[in-house]
């Protein structure tokens, strides 16, 4: 039997299952809400749209094993997505917020 590259250098690799699928989803979420510096630039930058597009994702994977699921898979689901959407709101809320203090600055300065 052919060993993959990870075995060969002795990392353990867990195995792929629905919770473990899940977590990759949330955290790849979490890294764009909180953002991920441009190596370039160092300037953090966010994705919201991807993030949207992750939580709709992880919604449709609700819809589509609704009743297949064990407790602890459906609980995580229902537990992760419910973070993810309340990170995505505070995210929205702060970039509106941002974006009215900017717009009263500039009227004012204007003025």
């Amino acid at each position: 039997m052919e060993e993959t590259a990870a075995q060969a250098e002795g990392q353990q690799i867990p195995p792929v299952d629905f919770i473990s699928y899940l977590a990759n989803l949330v955290e790849t979420g979490r890294l764009y809400l909180e953002g991920i510096p441009n190596p370039e630039t160092d300037e953090v930058v966010t994705n919201l749209p991807l993030v949207k597009h992750i939580i709709d994702t992880i919604e449709m994977l609700e819809e589509k094993t609704k009743g297949n699921l064990t407790a602890p898979e459906a609980n995580f689901l229902a537990n992760t997505l419910y973070e993810l959407r309340m990170g995505y709101v505070r995210a929205i809320n702060r970039q509106e917020t941002v974006t009215q203090q900017d717009g009263h600055t500039e009227e004012t300065e204007d003025a």
